[in-house]
């Protein structure tokens, strides 16, 4: 019951025990959890969503579903042991459902659909003539990654997340994510000399 309290940097050893701990003070631990993962994820969560569908609306909108979707498992006393790759799991679900959502509205699937999608991101970055073409280079170049490869690489560079919360957020161990992030480097700067 208590149990994310100790995530959001509580001391549950000051608090009453569980039995006097009334609804009030409940839904207070809940909101100062919800509040310290807000604050601390925030930017977070809306570059990496960003850096996924290149537009920044979109990016909010999304952004604020995560969050959404955080406080209803928050408030449904589910227990989050791992902050940090339990909100990039939820970000990651919602940038699919958008793509399927919108994949569907435009009646396109496979790789028609991954076409058009990305006919999509060039037309929301050729605003600003060398940086957004050298982003853009990047970012497709990364779509040609493998998604393991991708998701690290985005998370320790772009992120700048320590390799422990990488590790964490693609569920490998940190030797392991060191190979994945060396590899996807490896294969980033194949795809972009091509």
């Amino acid at each position: 019951m208590i149990s994310y309290c100790c995530l959001a940097g509580i001391n549950y050893q000051k608090l009453p025990k569980p039995s006097f701990i009334t609804m009030t003070e409940q839904k207070k631990y809940k909101e100062q959890f919800f509040s310290q993962l807000y604050d601390e994820y925030l930017d977070r969560i809306y570059r990496f969503i960003y850096f996924k569908v290149s537009s920044e609306s979109v990016a909010q909108d999304l952004t604020s579903e995560v969050f959404t979707r955080l406080w209803k498992q928050i408030s449904l006393d589910k227990e989050v042991k791992n902050p940090s790759g339990f909100l990039f799991t939820l970000a990651r679900n919602v940038v699919i459902d958008y793509y399927r959502a919108h994949d569907k509205e435009k009646g396109n699937t496979g790789i028609e659909g991954i076409a058009n999608t990305m006919e999509d991101k060039k037309q929301n970055i050729h605003n600003d003539a060398q940086v957004k073409e050298e982003y853009l280079a990047v970012t497709c170049a990364m779509d040609k990654m493998k998604d393991e490869y991708r998701q690290a690489v985005h998370l320790y560079y772009v992120e700048q997340e320590p390799i422990t919360e990488v590790a964490k957020s693609i569920g490998k161990s940190q030797g392991a994510t060191r190979v994945i992030i060396s590899r996807g480097m490896k294969q980033l700067r194949q795809i972009l000399e091509n």
